[in-house]
């Protein structure tokens, strides 16, 4: 029960920093095209989403449901169900002309550039923590 409550605490946490930037986002989007807020249909869509997607972080990315998967099959697994749920979000929410074909073009570079800027951020810094980590450990065993 109690690792069970770690996961939700944990998962709560992944959900409100994801809620935090995707509100970061929209606010910058909607400040550059001269709205005065976010609509409250806009706030709701993006916790969801926030919730849904850490949701299937917590599922491709830990141990939880999926025990042996190679790192980039998990990536891609993630990037095509979650540019399915935005796709959706983005068709039921009217976030753009749904029916432009172009629209959706935009729509997926957008979504691949920042998954890739995201990918490779998170890459740089376990590489950089797992360096630390090791000097850690090499110094230890030599006092050891």
């Amino acid at each position: 029960m109690k690792r069970f409550l770690e996961g939700v605490i944990a998962w709560k946490t992944y959900a409100c920093m994801m809620f935090t930037g995707s509100v970061m986002v929209f606010w910058a989007a909607a400040y550059f095209l001269g709205w005065d807020g976010i609509p409250l249909g806009a706030l709701l869509q993006l916790l969801l989403l926030s919730v849904i997607g850490s949701l299937l972080q917590g599922i491709m990315f830990t141990e939880w449901l999926i025990k042996s998967m190679a790192y980039p099959a998990r990536l891609l697994i993630f990037a095509v169900v979650f540019l399915a749920v935005l796709s959706v979000f983005a068709w039921k929410g009217k976030w753009f002309p749904a029916g432009e074909f172009g629209s959706w073009l935009v729509f997926a570079g957008i979504f691949l550039g920042i998954f890739a800027a995201m990918t490779v951020g998170y890459e740089i810094y376990f590489r950089l923590a797992g360096k630390r980590y090791d000097g850690l450990l090499d110094e230890r065993q030599k006092r050891s």
